[in-house]
């Protein structure tokens, strides 16, 4: 039973696909280690992941409840006459944690920095701090960089770390793309006034330079300290939904536990945004600064607010720089042109909705690629119009698209797309040669028995008539000759009785050869019948 299987058409055509296969995964492996081609495809993959990222972000609208308070090119130029060239006096930060305050604000989040006392502005510095001090929901930043080694570092407060429970093999701690050498340090008095810090250094894909990522923890001096998009969402998360936990966990599959939120990450410890579509009314999400900044004065002075009473009620305020000229504009998969508070805001909404897209391993997209490339064998193998397993393979792979794309926006499951389909095609072509290259084989095969003599191996009689009638016909037309030479074994048919058969067969086949040796391989040697061969001389 196995020597059938052995020799059935399903198992070569099997083992032919396998080959294939390996080959092809030998190929790769190679040109990735002599041109790394891997970069190359991954740029590709890249590229058809913003594709797909864009048109899932369609479908989803962010959380109406986190806003932006917009440092825009209007607020610049609108608060000039009032506050001066940017950057502008503290006073005008701590004037708006005033009127959000008041407004019921559950929670204001700096998407700046505080680096350094202004010059004749310190009372304005120390007067920030002390608001900040009041109130255990303002949130500010800082940021890690990396100096030379002879630098004296900083100490940060023991206070601003995480207290994180690392099962996975993540390293924060030594990782390139999560530890720094050297903190870039805030103001003293904001330092001491609260533990509300967070840091806002940005993950950006080495490819393209695009933020595609959030980190969440960030290693230095042997501790962790946390994204400030984790930690104001982290504390949101206490606050409304009555949980009450100390640390935070990731678990030996890659996963951070927030709460009750289980959150994939990749290789690197950062979270894979998933992104939103704007809201149709733009003035319910950014809130232009000096607006706000306007109806704090307006309230001071016992006038209406600009801004509607109670529309800051209980929602996250996020105060950052949109500006183009301020230089925060990131690029994105949904956008070249991004301001980075809103990929700030973004995370956040992703952890509260429990929602980041999780890629699949290297060992799920190469089993996807083996089964289509499984598919696309079958194909070609079976079906016998090459228009007809074109259109199939091209079916598959546009389902497959589908597919990802389906995954992407409805499970936020990322699978590959590229080297999938390139896969695909490789196989297509591999698998279309061996088709046809066995098809000739088997052509040549049938061709031969149909014009060749079995016994002794020369043309058989009607190939003969064939190529006698080919050239009478050129020596009718060139006027040239050809001669033919009739040979008949003498006395075969006593041999043949004598010593029997086999005897008889071997005679027929010495004969054969030995006429063949004789002649020019222009010439054509057949058996014409019996113990009887012909011989034609070009």
């Amino acid at each position: 039973m196995f020597k059938k299987f052995w020799k059935s058409i399903l198992f070569r055509q099997v083992s032919y696909f396998l080959l294939t296969a390996l080959a092809i995964l030998f190929l790769g492996a190679t040109g990735q280690k002599i041109f790394n081609f891997g970069q190359l495809l991954e740029a590709y993959e890249l590229k058809s992941y913003d594709i797909r990222a864009k048109v899932a972000a369609e479908n989803e609208v962010s959380n109406p409840d986190i806003v932006i308070l917009s440092i825009d090119d209007d607020s610049i130029d609108i608060l000039q006459d009032e506050l001066g060239r940017w950057p502008w006096s503290r006073d005008a930060y701590t004037q708006t944690i005033k009127y959000l305050e008041r407004e019921k604000a559950d929670s204001i989040v700096f998407d700046l920095m505080f680096v350094g006392y202004q010059k004749g502005f310190e009372d304005k510095d120390i007067e920030l701090a002390e608001t900040i001090a009041k109130y255990d929901n303002v949130y500010v930043s800082m940021n890690f960089d990396d100096r030379p080694a002879n630098a004296q570092i900083p100490e940060i407060p023991q206070k601003l770390t995480a207290n994180v429970e690392n099962q996975s093999k993540i390293d924060f701690l030594n990782s390139p793309y999560t530890s720094y050498t050297y903190p870039r340090m805030i103001l003293d008095k904001v330092l001491e006034s609260t533990d509300q810090i967070g840091f806002i250094n940005l993950r950006r894909d080495a490819i393209d330079y695009t933020s595609r990522r959030s980190p969440t923890f960030f290693g230095f001096n042997g501790n962790y300290y946390p994204y400030l998009a984790i930690k104001a969402a982290s504390d949101y998360i206490k606050r409304h939904e009555n949980l009450d936990f100390d640390k935070y966990i990731i678990t030996p599959n890659n996963e951070l536990i927030i709460g009750n939120r289980k959150l994939p990450l990749d290789e690197n410890g950062s979270l894979i945004i998933s992104w939103y579509n704007s809201p149709k009314d733009e003035n319910k999400k950014y809130i232009p600064f000096w607006r706000v900044y306007q109806s704090a004065l307006n309230v001071q002075k016992g006038e209406p607010p600009l801004i509607p009473e109670g529309f800051f009620r209980d929602k996250v305020v996020y105060v950052g720089v949109t500006a183009a000229s301020m230089y925060d504009i990131k690029s994105t998969p949904i956008s070249s042109v991004y301001p980075g508070v809103e990929i700030q805001t973004t995370v956040v909404n992703n952890i509260l909705d429990n929602r980041v897209i999780k890629r699949v391993d290297r060992w799920t997209d190469l089993s996807f690629a083996l089964i289509l490339g499984f598919l696309v064998a079958l194909t070609v193998i079976k079906i016998r119009e090459p228009v007809i397993s074109s259109l199939i393979c091209v079916s598959i792979a546009l389902i497959y698209i589908f597919l990802a794309t389906y995954l992407l926006d409805y499970h936020y499951l990322w699978i590959g797309i590229i080297g999938q389909i390139m896969f695909m095609i490789a196989t297509f072509t591999v698998m279309f040669i061996i088709k046809y290259v066995l098809k000739a084989k088997d052509f040549e095969y049938t061709y031969k028995l149909a014009t060749t003599d079995g016994l002794t191996g020369l043309y058989n009689h009607r190939f003969f008539q064939e190529k006698l009638k080919e050239n009478m016909a050129k020596a009718n037309r060139n006027r040239s000759q050809f001669s033919i030479v009739l040979i008949d074994i003498d006395f075969f048919k006593k041999f043949n009785d004598t010593y029997g058969h086999q005897a008889g067969d071997e005679v027929l086949r010495q004969t054969a050869q030995t006429l063949k040796k004789a002649v020019k391989p222009t010439d054509l040697v057949a058996r014409y019948g019996g113990e009887e061969m012909v011989i034609l001389l070009d």
